[in-house]
């Protein structure tokens, strides 16, 4: 598999896409913290936009939850892009992560990574 890096999109608005690539996983964990924090750092709005055939694990639903409590205990905004890949909502099931309830360390609005609204 490839994809160690994350193609990033700055818009004219000042927010940020990153586009997953084909891998989300332990291999390239500290590329994606990197990408993330250094989008983190420079805008107020960040998304993440899955391809349709990324391969997740739970390394990348562990760095989407702490990115989205740092976003929000800066004041910022950190979400996805439509509904997410297939495999991330298997990796969400299979984890057990469902949660559709609000998120406390998310300004107590409803989580849009595991299940709740977005």
């Amino acid at each position: 598999m490839e994809n160690t890096s994350f193609a990033s999109k700055c818009h004219e608005d000042g927010s940020i896409t990153i586009n997953s690539g084909g891998r989300l996983t332990i291999e390239n964990a500290a590329d994606f913290i990197s990408c993330l924090s250094e989008a983190l750092a420079t805008s107020q709005q960040v998304a993440i936009e899955f391809d349709s055939n990324v391969e997740v694990d739970i390394t990348a639903l562990q760095i989407l939850c702490s990115a989205c409590k740092t976003a929000a205990e800066e004041g910022k905004t950190f979400t996805r892009l439509g509904s997410g890949a297939e495999s991330w909502q298997q990796l969400i099931i299979s984890a057990g992560a469902e949660c559709h309830g609000a998120c406390r360390h998310n300004n107590n609005n409803p989580c849009s990574w595991f299940g709740g609204t977005k």
